[in-house]
């Protein structure tokens, strides 16, 4: 399933009742869409972006929960996974 982040502008003096209540809207609206799963996300210590990982069918499905959850979605990048010990030599 290809996987996604999208990078979230967010408006000044968001609160923690307003990040909640995008979270919770997210949420409720995924489960609607089939396939379409909030990975886990990543809030800029200043409140100004939110980068967020989703795994979808297809870019448009994505989109459509942003839209849907009235959530911005400034940027969507398909992504794949990269980890660190794929590159590290064990010696033990």
């Amino acid at each position: 399933m290809p996987r996604y982040v999208i990078e979230r502008d967010l408006p000044p003096g968001l609160t923690e009742a307003d990040i909640d209540a995008a979270a919770r809207r997210a949420v409720a609206v995924n489960s609607t869409l089939e396939g379409v799963r909030w990975i886990h996300s990543n809030l800029a210590i200043d409140r100004s972006k939110f980068y967020c990982e989703y795994e979808a069918p297809s870019v448009e499905l994505v989109r459509e929960a942003a839209r849907l959850a009235e959530i911005p979605a400034d940027v969507i990048t398909e992504v794949r996974e990269v980890h660190p010990d794929a590159y590290t030599r064990r010696s033990w």
